[in-house]
């Protein structure tokens, strides 16, 4: 990205994040990200800017994704699990897949003539869909209950197909046992029983990893979490 393009889209992203303060969000890297945290401290939200390096000054490139994660979950997966590359992330989208324009590649054009007449609308789009679900997770305990239920459905918009299931987040702020009633429901909602019993197979056998489906890592999260298999 030039330099004049990229003091375009940081200008933007400054704009956003000063619209977005009244809601409790605090830019970082120069307001590339914008973090709210939960009253309790214990769960994070981020809204961070992706642009493009084929920008120019007619067409800045604006991606919006969102993502919720916990330092607190980050510090379980490493004493539970050993895992070194713990990112305590809970759940992560672009931020159209929560709203109406679910599954379209939105590109946000930042250029200086359009922010006046978009910068308002993408930040409509996040407090109408994003901040009710980042609201949700400050009750860690009816967001757990709420995910038993329904697993990721988080409203009407969000297509939960292909879409992976918190394991960790479950049994770190519910129990092994709540965990085990969700994973029932996720394979059962889902259809994955099969691929399930493949990733367990894995698993025991000890193989390599392969990734054919993206759900596989909610399977290999309940192997680890020593979920079973009871659709």
């Amino acid at each position: 990205m030039e330099t004049n393009t990229r003091e375009i889209f940081l200008t933007a992203c400054a704009k956003i994040a000063e619209q977005l303060s009244v809601y409790g969000f605090k830019p970082m890297q120069k307001a590339q990200t914008l973090r709210k945290t939960t009253r309790n401290k214990k769960i994070y939200f981020d809204i961070h800017f992706q642009s493009s390096v084929k920008n120019w000054n007619g067409g800045i490139t604006l991606w919006p994704y969102l993502s919720i994660a916990s330092g607190e979950l980050k510090k379980w997966q490493v004493q539970q699990h050993q895992d070194k590359d713990a990112t305590g992330t809970i759940f992560a989208t672009r931020l159209e897949n929560l709203t109406p324009l679910k599954n379209k590649n939105q590109d946000w054009n930042m250029a200086v003539s359009n922010q006046e007449n978009v910068i308002p609308k993408l930040c409509e789009l996040i407090i109408t869909y994003a901040l009710p679900l980042f609201d949700k997770f400050e009750d860690t305990d009816q967001v757990v209950q709420d995910m038993v239920a329904n697993g990721v459905a988080f409203n009407e918009h969000f297509d939960t197909r292909h879409q992976n299931l918190p394991i960790d987040f479950l049994c770190c702020f519910g129990s092994p046992e709540l965990a085990q009633t969700a994973f029932d429901n996720y394979l059962r909602q889902q259809k994955l029983t099969a691929g399930a019993k493949r990733i367990y197979d894995e698993m025991a056998a000890q193989k390599l990893p392969v990734n054919k489906n993206i759900t596989d890592s909610t399977m290999r999260a309940a192997y680890r979490n020593h979920l079973t298999i009871n659709s």
